[in-house]
Order: structure tokens, then sequence, then C-alpha cells
């Protein structure tokens, strides 16, 4: 064991010094959280969280705040894989004023009348993991949220549930079917 120890160390020393020169050792940008192509059928109905507030009263629809990060491979699952369905879609549309938040962002939103960081916000409202889902009602004040990457079907299924207001009529999501 220990002779061929000595001559595997030297073997990989050789190696790596005769190794070209020209040849570039980098990471792909999928695993450093780089650019990435649009998902096809992209979710494009995202809106700052000053015109949810504004604009949720008005037109009886509640607030779904959508909490990621950069680097968040569930995340980025959910927006390809969640958002994409355009069952998922027209539930937010119907029932939903969406905004996404990135949890690591310095960038100044407004809520309820006071400035503060996506950062800050994403923390106040509970978020501590991503994704994170909220549900806020129409006012901005806080009805519940769902940390975790969730599926296409049972996220359909929570959009109407909540949007509905199916929990006021004694429903467990449980028990809860779409028609």
């Amino acid at each position: 064991m220990i002779k061929s120890t000595f001559i595997l160390v030297p073997l990989m020393a050789f190696m790596a010094a005769c190794s070209a020169p020209e040849i570039e050792r980098t990471i792909p940008s999928e695993f450093l959280g780089g650019e990435r192509p649009a998902p096809e059928n992209e979710f494009t109905g995202w809106v700052t969280m000053e015109e949810a507030i504004a604009n949720g009263s008005e037109n009886n629809k509640k607030i779904l705040v959508n909490v990621y990060t950069d680097w968040c491979g569930y995340c980025r699952q959910m927006d390809e894989e969640v958002y994409t369905k355009d069952r998922v879609q027209s539930a937010l549309d119907e029932h939903y004023y969406a905004v996404r938040i990135n949890a690591e962002s310095s960038e100044q939103v407004v809520f309820n009348g006071q400035s503060m960081s996506m950062q800050e916000l994403a923390m106040g409202l509970g978020a501590t993991g991503y994704p994170t889902t909220i549900f806020l009602t129409e006012e901005g004040e806080p009805l519940g949220f769902q940390p975790g990457f969730i599926d296409s079907g049972t996220f359909e299924r929570l959009l109407v549930y909540v949007g509905i207001e199916a929990y006021e009529d004694n429903i467990s999501f449980d028990q809860f079917r779409l028609d």
C-alpha cells in the first residue's frame, strides 16, 4: 500500500506538470448561478411591491411574494418547472399580484409605507430559506407562507385554495380539491 502511494503521488505530479497550458479549467456557469436563458413560457406577470399594495384592494387580489436568491437551485427549478405552467399562471393572474423579492438584494422597496431593502423585507416576512412563497392579503397583511420547492400541481392547488379563501370555510388544504 505504501509503495503504491509513493508511485501514485509522483505520477499525479508529473501529469499535472505536463498538462497543456492552453487548456482552460473553468467551472460551468450553471454551478455558479450565472446567466441562464429564460425558460420557455416564462411567467412575466411580476409587479413591484408598491404596485401590488396599491392595486390589491382596488381589484380584490391578494399578493403573492416569491422570495428567492440568485444562487438557489430550487428557486430556478420553480421558475423553470412551476411558474411556466399555464394553469399556475392562470391562477396567479386571477387571484394575485405576484412580486419577486431577492433575499440578498439591497434594492429598496416600499412596503406598507416603509422603505427597506429587499433583504430586510424578506426577513421581516419570515423567509429563512429559499424559495419561500408568502401570501399577503389585498392590503399587504401576512396570511401565511410556505418554504421550499413546491411542485406545479400542489402549487396550483395552493394558489386557488388561498385565492378563493377556502380556509375560511374550514376546509383543510388536504381536503381541498380543484374542479
